[in-house]
């Protein structure tokens, strides 16, 4: 959660950091806006999840959604770069929310 959240805050304060991810990926030639609204969805996006993640509503659909995101930030930042390793780690826990999230 707090991941997103911090991604979340970051898009929004600093949107250069992602818009240079992203210009230097190739999900620049494909995106159907620009880079500029892209991050600012990628900021919506991730508080979205970090509230919904926080309130612990649906938590295996909001973290297989999730799970879905991160492999697309694997992807994009490169899936043998030492970034895609640090991502794993998140990858992972959003796998064990999705599998264990809502046991109520």
């Amino acid at each position: 959660m707090c991941v997103f959240l911090a991604n979340s805050l970051i898009a929004f304060l600093a949107p250069s950091e992602f818009q240079e991810l992203v210009c230097g990926s190739f999900l620049a030639n494909i995106l159907p806006v620009s880079v500029e609204t892209f991050v600012t969805f990628i900021g919506i996006n991730d508080f979205s999840v970090a509230v919904l993640l926080l309130l612990g509503w649906r938590t295996s659909r909001v973290a297989m959604y999730a799970t879905t995101w991160m492999v697309g930030v694997i992807a994009v930042v490169g899936v043998f770069s030492l970034e895609a390793l640090e991502h794993l780690g998140f990858l992972s826990m959003t796998v064990a929310l999705m599998m264990w999230g809502d046991t109520e």
